[in-house]
C-alpha cells in the first residue's frame, strides 16, 4: 500500500528542534506492506484524514525514520480480529484516531491502518467520513483533558444533581472553566464538552472569532490581546480553579495562572510549560497519545519516557463506545477539505507549519 512515512534521521531532527524550522520535507509516500492485525484488532481501509499540528511536528523533531504519519482518521472495516471487541462486520464505517509519527505499521496517512477494536467508533449515519475523521485527536484530547485531568463528570456518566438549569445555578459559583483560545479544534470540542456536562464556558479569542466560539456553546468570550483581559475574567468570574490552554505558548499557561491566583487551581498544558509561578496553581502535560495504554519514548534513551496509565486507555474506550449518541449535540469544527491524495496532505502541513490555519479543521480525502 502507499503510505506517507517519515526518511529524516536524528540529526536533521536535531537540527530541526534547535532551530525551530523544518529543512527539507523530512517524509515521502513509500509503498510498504499493509499492516497484519492482532486478535484483538480491526483493518480499517482509509477514506479521509484530518490534519494536526502534531503530524508536522512528528516529521519534523519527533518521528523516527520509517515511521507512519498521521493520526486522525475515517474510513471501513476490512478484517476483524477473531477476539476484537464491539461487534464489528466488514464495512462498517469507522473513525478515530492512531499515535502516526512512532511505528512502523501504524499511521493514519496510509491506505490501510490497523487499531485496537476498543479504540475506534462507529460512525453514525448522516456524518461525512471528514465530519467523522475530525473527532480525533482534537476531540479525544478535550475529553481526556477535563473528566481525567481536571475531573469534570463524563459526558455519559451525569452526576446525581445534573438539572436541566444546572448552567444557571452554577455560574456564580465553581462550575465556571477557562478555555484558552477557544476557537482551536480543541478549544471548540471542549466547550461544547465543557457546556453540555452543566460547566459555564468562558474563553479567550480574537474578535474575529468570538461569534464562532458563541456558536459552539461559550458562554463569555474575552479577547486575549488586550492587557486587561486577565482582570475583567477575574471581575466577571472570581471562582474559576480549572483551566485548560489549548496554545500553551507564549504567555497563554501564565495568563491562565494569573486567572486563578487568588484561588489556586490546575492549567492543563497541551505543551510542556515548566512549574507555575503563581502560588497555589499547578500546571499539568497532557499528552494524547498515553491514552492508547503503551508505553513510549521521545528521542530515546535521552528524551522523555511515557508509562502506560490504564485510566487514560478507559477514558478514550468509554468516549469513544458512546460518541455515536454524542454527536448529535457535540458537532465537528468547521472544515476545510483540501481534496484528495497524498500531495494534499503535505500542502495542509505546510499551511499548518506556517500558522495559517485558524478556527477550521483540514480535511483531505485518500479515495
Amino acid at each position: 500500500m502507499d503510505a506517507l512515512v517519515t526518511n529524516r534521521g536524528p540529526l536533521s531532527r536535531v537540527l530541526n528542534l534547535a532551530s525551530n524550522k523544518s529543512i527539507g520535507q523530512g517524509c515521502a509516500v513509500k509503498r510498504i506492506p499493509i499492516p497484519t492485525i492482532s486478535a484483538h484488532q480491526i483493518l480499517v481501509k482509509v477514506h479521509a484524514v484530518a490534519l494536526n499540528p502534531i503530524d508536522f511536528i512528528s516529521i519534523d523533531i519527533l518521528a523516527p525514520r520509517g515511521s507512519i504519519i498521521g493520526c486522525d482518521y475515517a474510513g471501513s472495516v476490512a478484517p476483524v480480529g477473531e477476539r476484537a471487541l464491539g461487534q464489528w462486520k466488514v464495512g462498517d464505517r469507522v473513525a478515530g484516531f492512531v499515535y502516526g509519527g512512532l511505528y512502523k505499521d501504524r499511521g493514519s496517512f496510509c491506505r490501510y491502518l490497523k487499531v485496537d477494536a476498543d479504540l475506534a467508533w462507529r460512525v453514525p449515519a448522516g456524518l461525512s467520513d471528514g465530519e467523522a475523521a475530525s473527532y480525533g485527536v482534537s476531540a479525544a484530547t478535550a475529553m481526556l483533558a477535563l473528566t481525567v485531568y481536571l475531573g469534570l463528570p463524563s459526558l455519559y456518566e451525569p452526576p446525581a444533581s445534573a438539572s436541566p438549569n444546572m448552567l444557571k445555578d452554577r455560574s456564580e459559583g465553581g462550575g465556571a472553566i477557562l478555555i484558552y483560545a477557544g476557537s482551536t479544534t480543541v478549544g471548540l470540542f471542549a466547550i461544547q464538552l465543557a457546556r453540555k456536562i452543566g460547566y459555564t464556558v468562558v474563553t479567550t479569542a480574537s474578535p474575529h472569532s468570538f461569534e464562532l466560539v458563541k456558536q459552539y456553546g461559550a458562554d463569555s468570550v474575552f479577547d486575549y490581546h488586550s492587557p486587561t483581559a486577565a482582570q475583567d475574567i477575574i471581575r466577571s468570574f472570581p471562582c474559576i480553579t480549572q483551566a485548560l490552554d489549548c496554545i500553551s505558548k507564549g504567555p497563554s499557561t501564565e495568563f491562565c495562572a494569573r486567572v486563578m491566583a487568588r484561588n489556586g487551581g490546575k492549567v492543563v498544558t497541551l505543551l510542556d510549560q515548566g512549574k507555575s509561578k503563581v502560588e497555589g496553581v499547578t500546571y499539568e502535560y497532557l499528552v494524547c497519545f498515553t491514552m492508547f495504554g503503551e508505553k513510549f519514548a521521545w528521542f530515546p534513551p535521552v528524551g522523555p519516557a511515557f508509562p502506560v496509565v490504564a485510566s487514560r486507555r478507559e477514558a478514550l474506550a468509554g468516549f469513544y463506545a458512546n460518541l455515536p449518541s454524542l454527536v448529535g449535540y457535540v458537532k465537528p469544527p468547521p472544515l476545510l477539505v483540501l481534496g484528495t491524495g497524498f500531495e494534499k496532505i503535505l500542502e495542509g502541513l505546510d499551511e499548518l507549519r506556517a500558522g495559517k490555519v485558524s478556527g477550521r479543521k483540514l480535511i483531505v480525502k485518500l479515495e
